[in-house]
């Protein structure tokens, strides 16, 4: 009888730990793809050439490098430098892309990798095609993943 009970007891407890388990496992992964969410619609301005709608991503404070430039907040790096030079191309498309996620309470480590393409708008033009890497950090705001940190830089393809 008291083994019985004592595998009554086990199974329980078993069951419970694993219904815990399932339940941060699927808490997880909701909140890895609300960031995934978030680093998508960035992507897809960039390639739809049109930033004007981005603020929301990011947090009023979240700060930008690019290629070992500190560009200041997010703000700064539209109005000065992403938001002018988009208008100077004719597309922008991103291949191979791959990121993972690092989830930390209410922060998030994200981690792209790329490969990019930009048709320069001139009299003849010109493709800038490179390899890229991004870390953002992401924060939650009551329930809103936001940017708050932006790191990417880029090199010459290589094989």
């Amino acid at each position: 009888m008291k083994n019985l009970l004592f595998t009554i007891t086990l199974i329980f407890f078993s069951t419970s730990l694993i219904a815990q388990n399932m339940d941060h496992d699927h808490e997880a992964m909701m909140k890895e793809n609300a960031v995934k969410e978030v680093l998508k619609a960035y992507k897809s301005a960039l390639e739809n050439l049109d930033v004007s709608n981005t603020q929301h991503l990011f947090a009023e404070d979240a700060t930008v490098f690019e290629n070992g430039k500190f560009e200041g907040t997010y703000q700064d790096y539209l109005d000065n430098h992403i938001g002018p030079e988009l208008g100077h191309f004719k597309e922008f498309s991103f291949n191979n892309y791959e990121v993972s996620i690092r989830l930390e309470g209410d922060m998030a480590v994200a981690h792209e990798t790329y490969t990019y393409k930009i048709v320069l708008d001139d009299e003849e033009p010109r493709i800038v095609e490179r390899q890229g890497v991004a870390t953002s950090v992401l924060k939650n705001f009551d329930g809103e993943w936001k940017i708050i940190q932006n790191h990417g830089s880029s090199r010459t393809i290589r094989n």
